[in-house]
């Protein structure tokens, strides 16, 4: 039930809740306190006006009759009954008092059993009763001095009367109360609510606008406003990244298309026929490579890394991937020198790590310029171990050195399809760098050429 409305329901509800049980505490703690103090008092009276009478009986222990009973009007206590009697062997002899309640009952056991001169206190009926006992002239003699309660009920009515009628009024004011600071607590929450109302998905452009005074609430809006602004950043990203793809998948797809519908005009030669399909390969290889590429992205953006690090040699795997690429090389009339000058260990992930390599290295031999040379160097400078990859080539304009790392970007003067490539290797690569806790540092110049600077911490 509760789970169907709202906060401020839930909160005022709460609120009414342990307000009247506070106020339940609260009050029967009074009406216990206020009955224990008007007990108190009166049996501190009963007890004064007892030992008064005590002495006026020693005064007077030869004649107890004529023993002055006056303290009514002496304390101006009323109503007060007090009764003097000789206790026998088996029963009590009234010797002297001032219209004693007949209905008032005492065990005689008990007083028989109480010591002298010390004051008991009982409740019976409608009376709170004192009782002494004392020896006199070899005699024991039990004073009684009693009140009606009514007094006492009288003022705990009173209370009761008086909290009954306090409560709800004190309920409905708190009540109130605590509305209206709902009320005026929620309202900034209501306006954010209001705001991100009007925030489309189409346009996470708007912000919501903070009150200024730095309280939870402006803490709130500004951690909406930078989730609103990662999201539209993202929201770029994927728009972007659609829109890559399609065209990046579009091209090639075209480009078999138009080889295919050409080669079904007509009959062709066996050579034509292997044209056209060596052609629609190479487009194929593209799509796949794209794919490819893509899936790694995908995986190295969710975190999903291998489970156990291995220890990779650095110069091994440096020397590996120039290998492997040295037939791509002699293709492209490029000559590729690697220099060890010192060598290294990592803890990571040996297969990723080639292909961050492999890929630096194939974009070296791609954009140099014919009969150049790739110098790939392994060296510590710094506390630093580095893997320096350095080409001849076309270099790269500064103010696009740092978009290479961006899905699908590819400088102006590489957007030849004779150069390959799906424009998604150095993303991948610094994907797989930041994976080694490591850092890629590009260093280029214009038709001079690009080294490429990968930086590890020596284990």
């Amino acid at each position: 039930m509760l789970n169907k409305i709202s906060i401020k329901t839930k909160l005022l509800l709460y609120g009414i809740s342990i307000q009247t049980i506070v106020f339940i505490i609260f009050s029967y703690t009074l009406y216990k306190s206020l009955e224990i103090s008007t007990i108190d008092k009166i049996q501190s009276t009963l007890n004064i006006i007892i030992f008064d009478i005590r002495d006026d009986i020693v005064e007077h222990s030869s004649d107890l009759i004529n023993v002055p009973l006056n303290e009514e009007d002496e304390y101006k206590y009323k109503p007060l009954y007090i009764r003097i009697m000789e206790i026998k062997q088996n029963s009590l002899l009234t010797i002297k008092s001032t219209n004693y309640a007949k209905d008032i009952n005492i065990d005689f056991l008990k007083i028989k059993n109480m010591k002298r001169n010390k004051t008991y206190f009982i409740s019976k009926d409608d009376y709170l009763i004192s009782q002494m006992k004392i020896n006199l002239n070899n005699k024991e003699i039990l004073i009684e001095v009693a009140t009606s309660s009514y007094t006492l009920e009288e003022t705990l009515e009173n209370l009761l009367y008086l909290l009954g009628l306090i409560t709800p009024i004190i309920l409905i004011l708190s009540t109130l109360g605590a509305n209206f600071i709902l009320l005026k607590s929620f309202k900034p929450i209501e306006k954010i609510l209001g705001e991100l109302k009007t925030i489309q998905a189409q346009d996470l452009s708007k912000t919501i606008e903070g009150r200024g005074s730095n309280d939870e609430i402006d803490q709130l809006t500004d951690e909406i406003n930078s989730l609103i602004k990662r999201l539209n950043i993202s929201f770029e990203k994927i728009s972007q990244f659609s829109s890559d793809v399609s065209h990046e998948l579009k091209t090639p797809l075209t480009i078999i298309r138009g080889e295919i519908e050409i080669g079904l005009r007509k009959d062709r030669s066996d050579e034509e026929y292997k044209e056209i399909l060596n052609s629609c390969l190479d487009e194929i290889l593209i799509i796949k490579q794209t794919i490819d590429d893509l899936l790694f992205l995908a995986k190295s953006e969710q975190n999903s890394k291998p489970l156990q690090k291995d220890e990779i040699y650095l110069d091994e795997i440096t020397y590996e991937a120039m290998k492997e690429l040295e037939s791509f090389a002699k293709l492209k009339n490029i000559t590729c020198k690697c220099e060890i000058i010192d060598a290294s260990h990592i803890d990571g992930y040996e297969k990723p790590l080639k292909i961050a390599l492999k890929n630096v290295i194939k974009n070296a031999i791609s954009f140099s310029n014919q009969n150049s040379q790739v110098l790939i160097k392994n060296y510590i400078k710094d506390d630093k171990y580095i893997i320096s990859i350095k080409d001849e080539g076309i270099g790269i304009p500064k103010d696009e050195q740092e978009k290479i790392f961006e899905k699908f970007y590819r400088t102006d003067k590489s957007r030849n399809k004779d150069l390959g490539g799906t424009g998604l290797g150095m993303s991948i690569c610094k994907k797989i760098i930041q994976m080694h806790d490591a850092k890629i540092i590009i260093n280029s110049k214009e038709n001079i050429g690009t080294t490429v600077f990968l930086v590890f911490k020596i284990k």
